[in-house]
């Protein structure tokens, strides 16, 4: 495989800062010009689209089951204990569990990406690797 340019690297990794716009724009600007995207672009495009789609889709089946789950007696103290456990600021007194794991796979995916590799996330890369491939 070739070495992805700066210019492609710049494109991903602000694409990940941005949690996939910057991927977005880039997609339509260059179906406009008709030009051909190489696989390193394909698939950290693909992969940022699939992490915040997932992140989302799994956001809102948390929250129905909380909702529905704290009509339960009981139950709802422990449901809401636990959503406070994770979403209460515990690292460095800005970051909860759920936004310092995503930080931290967002750096992950940042440094990973300047240096031209194809970062791994279980499931997640095998999954675009064969959709782009």
């Amino acid at each position: 495989m070739e070495t992805p340019s700066f210019f492609e690297r710049i494109i991903v990794v602000t694409n990940y800062i941005t949690f996939g716009l910057v991927g977005f724009a880039y997609l339509i600007i260059n179906a406009i010009r008709g030009g051909r995207m190489t696989t390193f672009l394909q698939y950290h495009i693909f992969q940022s689209f699939f992490l915040v789609m997932f992140y989302w889709l799994l956001s809102v089946f948390i929250s129905l089951i909380a909702q529905v789950l704290s009509f339960i007696p009981f139950i709802n103290i422990l449901i809401l204990k636990i959503l406070f456990f994770f979403n209460n600021p515990i690292f460095f007194g800005h970051y909860s569990l759920v936004s310092g794991t995503v930080s931290l796979i967002i750096v992950y995916l940042v440094l990973t990406s300047i240096q031209g590799q194809y970062s791994y996330i279980p499931w997640v890369s095998d999954v675009i690797k064969r959709a782009v491939h």
